[in-house]
């Protein structure tokens, strides 16, 4: 009898369809269900997302006074980069590989030093005019850009006045940008896994507690992140005030990388406090991501090589999977764990 249940399930299983758990014959002939064959499915939007192999677009955004604030589109970004510029401020990079967004910026002018990441990222880059060396730069290294300051090019931009008259209001989207870097500019819109390596899920890692990081890129421009144990989420400040998209939220981050590289100012003859980076070789920072935070170390070997982060141990860091802000901070400017 146990032998004609079991060839009689075997037919109906093949027949019927198929189960997503396996079935089994108990002693007493009552059908027991076994647990579910262990197969990884990727359920994690965000992850499926970043390490897609779109090609990302990363977009230079103003952030250099008040003027620049509130901005919008970091909070639809996977992965920001923030870095001083001239007069004690930073300028923010952030990239999408999603193209759907509607507005980023206010958009402003290229920093030579931003190509690095823009580069290890295979990132189509994105900016309103440039800097002499960012100019040089650009083509000595067949940087793909669009410039929203020339010719066609400026068609992916518009001015929007609520916040500011001046020139901290000009804006693009990822839908015009990809759509013309495809059509028009002929740009590939594929391109190879870039230097932040996500987990697939959350995991908390690390052994310092932190609720509060903060750090400064000048006595005039400091930086913080608040955790939110219940978004799981930091939420991000500038000069003790929350960081504020122009939706009225405040920019979140999933996962801060942060770390300090000398920087110093060109002799380039105009005057205007241009900064340049030593951020070829190697050092340690940060990685702080669900409440904790751990000491990781950081090697770039050329500009155009990407940046390695290893945890302590020397194996990869891998990160939650988030939007992710990776802090370049001046050398020596404190980092302040709480």
């Amino acid at each position: 009898m146990k032998r004609f249940l079991i060839l009689l399930l075997c037919a109906l299983i093949v027949f019927g369809g198929c189960s997503s758990k396996e079935t089994a014959i108990t002693s007493g002939g009552e059908e027991a269900a076994k647990p579910d064959k262990t197969v990884e499915v990727i359920e994690n939007e965000f992850y499926k997302m970043a390490t897609s192999p779109k090609r990302p677009v990363a977009v230079m955004i103003d952030n250099d006074s008040e003027a620049s604030r509130p901005q919008i589109g970091l909070e639809d970004a996977y992965l920001v980069y923030e870095i001083i510029v001239e007069g004690g401020a930073s300028r923010i990079m952030a990239l999408f590989k999603n193209y759907r967004v509607e507005k980023i910026g206010p958009v402003r002018s290229a920093r030579h030093y931003f190509l690095d990441y823009a580069l290890e990222n295979g990132a189509i880059y994105t900016h309103a005019g440039w800097s002499p060396q960012a100019q040089r730069d650009i083509g000595v290294y067949d940087v793909d850009n669009i410039n929203g300051l020339i010719g066609n090019d400026t068609n992916n931009f518009w001015r929007d006045y609520t916040y500011d008259n001046t020139w901290h209001n000009l804006y693009t989207s990822t839908a015009k940008l990809s759509e013309y870097a495809r059509s028009k500019k002929d740009y590939k819109m594929k391109a190879s896994e870039g230097p932040i390596s996500f987990l697939t899920e959350d995991k908390i890692t690390g052994d310092t507690d932190c609720t509060n990081l903060s750090f400064a890129y000048s006595q005039m421009y400091r930086v913080g992140f608040t955790y939110n144990p219940e978004t799981t989420m930091y939420e991000r400040s500038i000069n003790g005030k929350p960081h504020l998209s122009q939706t009225g939220l405040a920019f979140p981050a999933k996962n801060i990388i942060v770390y300090e590289v000398p920087n110093y100012t060109l002799n380039d003859g105009q005057n205007k406090g241009r900064q340049d980076l030593k951020n070829t070789g190697e050092g340690e920072g940060w990685y702080v991501s669900m409440g904790k935070a751990e000491k990781i170390t950081w090697s770039k070997k050329s500009r155009t090589s990407k940046t390695e982060y290893k945890k302590i141990d020397g194996t990869e860091l891998k990160v939650n999977p988030g939007i992710t802000y990776i802090q370049i901070i001046p050398q020596g400017n404190s980092i302040n764990i709480e």
